[in-house]
């Protein structure tokens, strides 16, 4: 059995589990045309910090929806919060981790491509994205030299967090509406060796303990 394919049994078993998760996702692929530009057939959505190497869920897709659940066992390796001057954080001392991006992915083909979260699929002016926190906080104000402003409370736990442009002002807010997901080009289809860590299952959330 194939590394991912020990993911989507253990996945199997917890999601149909509201409390067996920390965090669970889903919702329906916008442009259905693009996500078939991956591979044909069964097309997996995961859930990573690709920067970091980290798998965090994954499921499929049926149609043109998806659903991943986080295992609850699963602690993410927080950092220290750190914000820019102008921002302030009260109380401090939180640890936070981010979910940055969503991945649609065919193992036949071995293709890649991001998924966002969007009012729109190539010129959005509110993105979607995942936040966990240690603790409760919130973090206001705006960034010294910046037109960006932040007025966002993360609770304890995951909390979804949208940024919002208009006219080069840039908002970070708590996520006020459910966006749709749009699939982006292929961005590559030697996605096992463009991104080996990824795939080792070394940063795995379905085996960390």
């Amino acid at each position: 059995m194939t590394l991912l394919a020990r993911m989507f049994l253990v996945l199997s078993f917890f999601s149909p589990l509201a409390s067996a998760a920390t965090l669970e996702i889903g919702g329906e692929i916008r442009n259905p045309q693009a996500l078939s530009q991956v591979g044909p057939g069964a097309v997996s959505i995961l859930l990573t910090n690709l920067s970091e190497g980290w798998l965090l869920g994954a499921g499929r897709v049926s149609g043109a929806r998806f659903h991943i659940a986080l295992p609850q066992t699963f602690r993410p390796p927080v950092q220290p919060l750190s914000v820019c001057a102008g921002v302030k954080v009260a109380p401090a001392g939180a640890r936070t981790y981010t979910a940055e991006t969503l991945l649609a992915f065919h193992a036949g083909s071995n293709s890649l491509a991001t998924v966002v979260q969007a009012d729109h699929p190539t010129s959005p002016t509110r993105r979607g994205q995942w936040m966990y926190s240690d603790r409760t906080v919130t973090i206001k104000g705006r960034c010294a030299g910046l037109n960006t402003y932040y007025n966002l409370t993360l609770r304890q736990g995951w909390t979804g967090v949208m940024t919002v442009s208009r006219d080069g002002r840039f908002e970070v807010t708590n996520a006020a509406a459910r966006l749709p997901y749009w699939v982006q080009p292929v961005m590559t289809r030697a996605a096992r060796t463009t991104f080996p860590v990824l795939f080792s299952g070394q940063r795995s959330a379905l085996t960390a303990r």
